[in-house]
């Protein structure tokens, strides 16, 4: 009892504390943790402790990132080498993106029983192997079946990648900078694998993707909060409802999901828009089109900043980013000029990051017994709709119903503020 009752009150007192923010970095194994981040006297050991976990925290989870962008960075030698249209190399990214959205609840119930490190590891090893698997020959099958396996090994690299942000003690703005880096983990594979193809032909997608995976294993064995993770065993539930029966967790996800998910999607399609649409140049649609993503780069620590700053201002932040969300989206469906184009794309990417971290912050210190499975369930909604949302607009773009599949996804970005979380922004995250 006395246990719990100080894991409650932490957990309602110091959710955006950088310094103890979740349960986790006060209550160990059932019992105070001496750290000095814990106590809040933060000494330069304990803060360079959590640096090392959260960089760690980012490369892993930013495996996933690069894997989910490689194909479509590599196309064109992949469709040379393969023997192929754009179409069936397009089935690369979904034969990776089903099993990753599929398996994040799985994933995130492996984290909190086997800990970030092992977990980790295994995730790892699964991407590396598949890819040197693809290297071996052009063959398509075999490269949709590693492409398949990968799925499934970076659905566990991202889970254990949210894990070790939360474990590093440096609440939404931990979260904040672990979102960002995953997007930008995304872009940079976009912009190194046709760098590669010089030196590695058709291979730069699958090699650079493995070489990606490498350096994450080597940061995760290195860190040492990582090792500690490793043996920590979950917290008890004491008799609380399943993460998926628990309704405000999927309230936090509808946010998340459409935050997450809608921004994937229109980053696909919104060069394609202002280009067909809009009639702007190949050039100019893309650098705009780029922002989308880019500058989630910016909000999601940006977010997470906020969030630890004004956590009373949390719900206001996470309505307005909606609202924004849907006007910028909206926007994109009545072609116009090009600062018009230029100021909706730059809401687009600003607003759509905001919530992230405090979203994560707030579903991982509500379900302190199982805050990586928490964190899956809500991830791997987000993926469903990208999964689903992508080729849907792709569709309605290809036959001029650009206008029509904009105004659509615009509504989607409205449907959270129907049922809002009553957790977001306060303190804990808990529903007495």
């Amino acid at each position: 009892m006395m246990r719990r009752d100080v894991a409650s009150h932490y957990g309602r007192s110091r959710l955006f504390d950088g310094t103890a923010a979740e349960v986790h970095g006060v209550v160990a194994v059932g019992r105070l943790d001496p750290s000095p981040v814990a106590s809040g006297r933060v000494t330069r050991p304990a803060a360079d402790r959590s640096v090392r976990t959260l960089v760690a925290g980012c490369l892993v989870g930013g495996v996933a990132g690069w894997s989910l962008t490689t194909a479509g960075a590599g196309a064109t030698a992949l469709e040379s080498a393969y023997d192929v249209d754009l179409v069936m190399i397009g089935l690369l990214t979904t034969a990776m993106a089903v099993p990753y959205a599929l398996l994040q609840l799985s994933a995130g119930s492996l984290v909190d029983r086997w800990g970030a490190r092992a977990a980790g590891l295994l995730g790892l090893s699964v991407v590396v192997v598949a890819y040197l698997a693809a290297l071996v020959a052009p063959d398509l099958w075999l490269a949709l079946a590693a492409r398949a396996v990968v799925g499934a090994g970076s659905a566990l690299c991202f889970a254990v990648g949210a894990d070790l942000a939360r474990s590093s003690r440096t609440g939404p703005i931990g979260l904040g900078v672990f979102g960002g880096v995953a997007v930008a983990w995304a872009g940079a594979a976009v912009f190194c694998v046709p760098l590669a193809e010089g030196l590695l032909g058709w291979r730069s997608a699958w090699a650079t993707a493995a070489a990606a995976a490498v350096v994450a294993t080597a940061a995760l064995v290195l860190v040492p909060v990582a090792r500690s993770a490793a043996a920590r065993p979950p917290m008890p539930s004491h008799g609380r409802a399943s993460v998926l029966r628990d309704g405000e967790v999927h309230r936090l996800g509808a946010i998340h999901a459409v935050t997450l998910g809608l921004g994937v999607v229109l980053s696909n399609w919104v060069a394609v828009v202002l280009e067909r649409a809009w009639g702007l140049s190949a050039g100019v649609a893309a650098g705009l089109g780029s922002l989308v993503l880019l500058l989630a780069m910016i909000s999601r620590p940006l977010g997470g900043y906020l969030a630890r700053r004004r956590p009373d201002r949390t719900r206001q932040m996470v309505v307005l980013s909606l609202l924004v969300s849907a006007a910028a989206t909206a926007a994109l469906a009545r072609p116009a000029g090009i600062a018009a184009a230029a100021v909706a794309t730059c809401a687009l990417g600003m607003a759509s990051g905001l919530p992230f971290a405090a979203v994560l912050a707030t579903v991982q210190a509500r379900r302190t017994d199982r805050p990586a499975a928490a964190v899956g369930l809500m991830n791997g909604q987000a993926n469903a709709l990208v999964v689903l949302g992508a080729p849907l607009l792709g569709a309605a773009i290809q036959g001029s119903r650009s206008t029509l599949g904009l105004l659509v996804v615009a509504a989607f970005w409205l449907v959270p503020l129907a049922a809002l979380p009553v957790t977001l922004g306060r303190r804990g995250g808990r529903t007495r």
